[in-house]
């Protein structure tokens, strides 16, 4: 009964993430804001307001990291983390400030 639970409980988290890992091959339009940038790019595996899918998974919001570290991340991904390789440097940039100000 333990093991159904315990694979039950992975297979549900392997199914959640599955849409957040790899390359990304979103594209910002040229004016797009960090919030919008956001919004399209980062909202469906961190949530709406960085809060994480179900509250506390990837949660975002708060978080402790640097900016540079959120920068390098957004640019080149991370565990699960996918590349964003169609934004760039002032844009990530701009998206570690607004996540720094969640």
């Amino acid at each position: 009964m333990i093991r159904t639970t315990k694979l039950t409980g992975i297979s549900l988290l392997v199914l959640l993430l599955s849409g957040c890992s790899e390359v990304n091959d979103f594209k910002p339009v040229a004016g797009m804001d960090a919030m919008d940038i956001y919004a399209n790019a980062c909202s469906n595996c961190h949530g709406e307001g960085g809060d994480g899918k179900f509250g506390i998974l990837l949660k975002i919001a708060g978080t402790d990291e640097e900016a540079d570290e959120i920068v390098d991340k957004v640019l080149n991904g991370g565990h699960i983390m996918p590349a964003f390789p169609n934004i760039n440097k002032q844009q990530a940039e701009s998206i570690a400030a607004y996540l720094k100000a969640l």
